[in-house]
Order: C-alpha cells, then sequence, then structure tokens
C-alpha cells in the first residue's frame, strides 16, 4: 500500500512539473513576441524582396532607425513554415517570428517591389498577404462589416471568399487567391475577402460554416463557388462565368476559344435547334466546371480530326484531346464529357477531390506510400484506368498525407492498398487486404464493381447484448433492419463519444428512452457516427455534425430532422408532433409491407437544426 502510495506522489510531482514548466514556457512566448512587437516597429518599408533556395531576403530603405538599409533573410522549409530570421550580418531574431509578424511585414511593401515578385513571395510562404507595390491598389479587396453589402450589390461578377487567419486550408489557398485577383483585373472580374474572426456579422448572415468558402456574387446575390481552389481553376472559373452556357465559335476565333480553358468541350453541328438541344442542356447544367462552344463549319472538324457531326474534349493534361461522335442523347453526351474530364490516373488531392465527386463517376483510390511505390503503381495500373475511364476514375493518393480519409474507407495502414468509393450514395468497396495488388487482380475487382458483383463494404462494431435499457445501442450491421422496419418510428440520435454536445444532451436523451419505454411501437436509437458506416445514401442521413437526431416515421419511413434544443420536453414534443405511435404506452402493431419500390421521404430542417456542429470544430480530410 505504502509503495503504491510513492508511485502515486512521484506522479503528481512531475504532473505539478510538467505544468509549471508548460506556465513558464508561455510566459516565455508572451515575452518573446513583445520583442518581435518593438523589432517590428523598429524596422521601415521594405523596398526590395529576392525570393532564392527557402529564403526571403527583405531590403529596408534608409533612414528608419537602427535597421536602415539593411536586409532580412526570413528562411522557410518545403512546407512554408518560418525556419530562422535573420539580419545579413547573421543576428537571429526573436525566435517566435511566426507567420502573422511576416504577414505584418510583408503588408509594408512598397516602392522596389514588383507583383510579380509578390506572387513569388507568396509562393515561398504560403501566407495571405495584402502587397502593394508602386502605390498600386491590393489584388484582393479586403471587405468589412460597415462596406460589404454596398460593395456586392455593385459588383456584375465578383468572387468573395470567407476565411480565418489561423485557418491552414486558407493560408494553403492564399497565394493562388492573390495570383488569380490580380490575373482577372484584366477581366474586370474582382476578388475580395472577408476575414470571419473579425467580420462576425457579415458571415453569420452569409451562414458561413466553415473555411475558406467562396461566393460568387452577381449585384448581390450569392451562388456557391464550386471550382477547386488552384489559380488556374478560379481564373477560369470565373471567366466562364461572365460568358453564355454555350457559345458559338467563328473558325477565325477558333484556336484562341479551346486555349481559353481548362476544359474546353465543342461540338461539330449545324446550327439548328435539333442539334444543340443536348449540348445546350450539359452546358447549362455543367456551366460551373467546363467551357462549352459550338462550330458549324467542316473544315474546321476536318483540321482537328473531329467527324463532323462530332464532339471533342480539349484539355490542358494527359490526352490534350477526346474525340467522340455526335449524339442527341443528354445522358450520352453527359458521361462521355465528364469522363474525359478526370485525368487518366490522376493525383487524388485537396485541391482535386471535389473535380472527381462533381464528375459522378466512381473512384478507384491507389494509395502509396512513397515515390518509388507511386512510380511503380502508376506504370502498372495505367491501362486498366484507361480500360475503365468511362466507369471508374482510378486515381493515386498519397497515404502519408490523406491516411484519414484511407482509414474512413475501412482501409488497413498497409500499402498499397485499393478501394473504390462512391460519393454520390456514400459507398465504399475495399479490396482485400490478405490478396496481392497486382493490376490484373484489381482489375477483375474493378470488373466485379461494373457489373454489380461486389457489395459495399460498411464499418460496424459488433451487434450488441440484448438489454432492457430504454436507448437502443444501433450499429450499421443492424441499420436497415431496425430503422426501416415500417411497424415502428425509430428515433436515432447520431453521435460522436468526443462531442461536447453530445455529452451535454446525453441524460435528456436516456431519459427520452425510459419515458417510451412503455411502448414497443417506438424505438429511441443512438449510434456513434466515428465506428459505424451509414449503410443508406439516403440525403436525409447525411448530416454536417453531432449531434444530430433524426426520426424514421413509421409506415411511410420519411425521414425527419430534429431541430429543437437538447431538453427532454423539446425531445417529447417533436415525437409528439411528428411520430405515429407518440403515445408513451401502446400495443404492437404490424403494417402491411410496403412495395420495395417505394422511396424514403427526406423532410429538411432549418439551418439552426441540432445536427450543426460550430465551424471552429468541424475537419473534412478531403
Amino acid at each position: 500500500m505504502s509503495r503504491e502510495r510513492d508511485r502515486l506522489e512521484d506522479r503528481l510531482k512531475r504532473l505539478q512539473s510538467d505544468e509549471e514548466k508548460r506556465r513558464m514556457s508561455e510566459v516565455d512566448s508572451q515575452e518573446q513576441q513583445r520583442l518581435v512587437d518593438r523589432w517590428i516597429r523598429s524596422i521601415g518599408p521594405v523596398v526590395g524582396a529576392k525570393v532564392e533556395n527557402n529564403t526571403l531576403m527583405l531590403t529596408l530603405g534608409e533612414g528608419v532607425g537602427p535597421m536602415s538599409g539593411r536586409r532580412i533573410l526570413v528562411e522557410f522549409s518545403v512546407l512554408g513554415n518560418v525556419v530562422s530570421v535573420r539580419t545579413d550580418d547573421g543576428r537571429e531574431l526573436p525566435p517566435n517570428f511566426n507567420h502573422d509578424t511576416l504577414m505584418r511585414l510583408l503588408s509594408e511593401f512598397t516602392g522596389a517591389l514588383s507583383l510579380t515578385t509578390a506572387a513569388a513571395a507568396w509562393a515561398a510562404t504560403g501566407l495571405m498577404a495584402t502587397v502593394f507595390a508602386d502605390g498600386a491598389e491590393p489584388a484582393v479587396k479586403v471587405l468589412t462589416n460597415s462596406d460589404f453589402l454596398m460593395w456586392t450589390k455593385d459588383q456584375s461578377l465578383a468572387l468573395v471568399e470567407f476565411y480565418a487567419p489561423w485557418c491552414g486550408y486558407c493560408q494553403a489557398m492564399a497565394p493562388a487567391y492573390e495570383m488569380a485577383a490580380e490575373a482577372l483585373k484584366k477581366d474586370k472580374i474582382p476578388l475580395a475577402k472577408v476575414d470571419c474572426t473579425a467580420e462576425i456579422q457579415v458571415c453569420d448572415d452569409m451562414g458561413v460554416e466553415g473555411y475558406p468558402t467562396l461566393k460568387v456574387v452577381r449585384n448581390g446575390a450569392f451562388a456557391p463557388y464550386n471550382g477547386t481552389r488552384q489559380e488556374a481553376s478560379i481564373v477560369d472559373y470565373m471567366r466562364r462565368h461572365s460568358k453564355p452556357a454555350l457559345q458559338k465559335i467563328k473558325p477565325v476565333h477558333f484556336d484562341n476559344f479551346v486555349d481559353s480553358g481548362h476544359i474546353v468541350v465543342v461540338g461539330f453541328v449545324d446550327d439548328n435547334e435539333a442539334d444543340l438541344a443536348a449540348l445546350k442542356s450539359v452546358a447549362e447544367e455543367s456551366f460551373d466546371e467546363y467551357l462549352f462552344g459550338y462550330v458549324s463549319d467542316k473544315s474546321v472538324a476536318k483540321k482537328f480530326g473531329v467527324p463532323y457531326p462530332g464532339i471533342a474534349v480539349f484539355k490542358d493534361f494527359d490526352t490534350r484531346k477526346d474525340v467522340f461522335g455526335f449524339t442527341r442523347d443528354a445522358d450520352r453526351l453527359r458521361r462521355v464529357v465528364r469522363s474525359s474530364s478526370i485525368p487518366v490516373l490522376g493525383e487524388l488531392s485537396v485541391q482535386t477531390f471535389g473535380t472527381y465527386v462533381r464528375s459522378g463517376i466512381p473512384i478507384g483510390l491507389l494509395f502509396y506510400d512513397g515515390q518509388e511505390m507511386r512510380q511503380r503503381l502508376q506504370e502498372e495500373f495505367l491501362d486498366l484506368a484507361i480500360k475503365y475511364k468511362h466507369d471508374v476514375s482510378l486515381a493515386l493518393v498519397d497515404a502519408r498525407i490523406y491516411h484519414k480519409h484511407a482509414k474512413a474507407l475501412n482501409l488497413q495502414s498497409k500499402w498499397p492498398a485499393f478501394a473504390i468509393q462512391e460519393p454520390a450514395k456514400h459507398l465504399k468497396y475495399v479490396f482485400p487486404h490478405f490478396r496481392v495488388l497486382t493490376a490484373e487482380k484489381v482489375g477483375d475487382f474493378v470488373g466485379d464493381f461494373v457489373s454489380g458483383k461486389l457489395e459495399p463494404n460498411f464499418k460496424s462494431q459488433p451487434i450488441p447484448a440484448k438489454s432492457d435499457a430504454g436507448v437502443f445501442d444501433l450499429v450499421a450491421k443492424q441499420f436497415n433492419e431496425i430503422v426501416f422496419d415500417r411497424n415502428k418510428d425509430v428515433l436515432i440520435e447520431f453521435y460522436a463519444p468526443w462531442c461536447i454536445y453530445c455529452k451535454r444532451m446525453a441524460k435528456a436523451y436516456a431519459d427520452l428512452g425510459e419515458t417510451f419505454r412503455g411502448n414497443p411501437n417506438m424505438v429511441i436509437a443512438k449510434m456513434d457516427g466515428t465506428a459505424n458506416d451509414i449503410p443508406s445514401g439516403d440525403p436525409g442521413f447525411q448530416f454536417p455534425g453531432f449531434p444530430t437526431v433524426v426520426l424514421v416515421r413509421a409506415g411511410d419511413n420519411a425521414i425527419i430532422r430534429y431541430n429543437g434544443d437538447r431538453s427532454l420536453d423539446s425531445l417529447i414534443g417533436f415525437i409528439k408532433k411528428h411520430a405515429v405511435h407518440s403515445s408513451t404506452h401502446e400495443e404492437p402493431v404490424v403494417i402491411e409491407k410496403a412495395s420495395e419500390a417505394q422511396q424514403h421521404v427526406y423532410i429538411e430542417a432549418p439551418k439552426n437544426a441540432l445536427g450543426y456542429t460550430p465551424k471552429e470544430t468541424r475537419h473534412i480530410e478531403l
């Protein structure tokens, strides 16, 4: 007993020591930041800048205190983090000279600093900085609570970014956003940004739920930006939105037209309503993604090796051009255009994931953990990717970066690995880990998927032992059996063990289970959303965060989202209003089984529904 007490006392002393070290570290950091602030105030305007070998060299103006005419060398890691800051005579500056501090310094750029140099500086640092060159206006307009509405109402076409300075994704996108703004100046398409940590009212009014959020604005009306976060994509997207969905191309302008976008779809057809109907239909629905045009000159088709009538997809990657016979079938046209928009065995990343998802084609993910393995997979699987490009888009994924996405697909940490993902249906198909991953075996697996022979994989906890508790522990293996029993109303709370809001609601939800214990036609259930997949693609089960509560109503299986507070009375009131069997005590009933073809009904809740998780806690890996 004495030895156990001694061990506990030793552990307590260590914890107290660690706490004191942490507190002293915070004090030291505060003192260091004060040194940095004093140093920043002591320097003058930057009159020159140069980027060389991961080092940004800043030249200060003459006659501005002790740093007059000196050069500051800021060294970065390959990830854009500040490694060291020193003067040209080797004097080290305060060690916590960080991104925020550097942004304050960059904001002083004047005089000799060109926009080209500024772009290079952003690319080297990965920072978001407003840079003034030769007295010019900043490329990106900074909006505040006071001028947001007036400015956006005056813009015929513009793009606005809602960001937070601490957001890593915002910092990563910053150089591309700044350079896109500079490129779009000649098109008179302005780009703006709003700091949501400072301009809280604007961001709340705009319904910003995560960072960065980008919105296209036309005379005060907003629409989501559906492009990627790369400079070329932003520029291409905004230029497309300045033109009609389907443009008639004059032969003399043809070369310029096909070079004006990342992906350009051209119909070589006669100028009549029957031939243009399908092309126009697909152009209007895909306006966010591709540039569409048509030409009615057979000589142009001959020059580019396209049958007349025909379709060509011009792009700035892999095959450069895909050619198809003309079709008036809009669905077929849509499929060939979308499949051509995806690189053959391209790289899947946070920047490109949206493009793959919007294509509507299932994604075959090949995970690798090193460049040597990547090169081998690229060579071995290229022919397979070409063979199935219209059915499954094979893509390479770096498991070292996107290991969380691999885990979400139920992959083990053994590489290489392969899985097929259907984002639209929330389904995944995992290539067995015990099989050697070869192009031949993966080809058979993909072939079985295309033929409809594979069953999707679902992560699930074990089926729990029977319990008389008021709240039923639901797992993926029992989901469809329990949830879609048309004889019963089923209320489900999707929770996460770490979610503080779920913990606060736990007692009220347990009391709710006890309240309806005497009603066999009402199931009060909860499901750990981090340990179980939802084996249903129904939109009613797609939710933004934890906790989310939904009712699957008896009879028609309508899915109704709960939008009340976390009190017992509110939960009971919701059941009384929407459930078929809303009494606390009932006799069992049996409803005649409905046709399998009958679709579930989803009733959306307002944006302030319980399932909302504050943007500070949300994270999406891809």
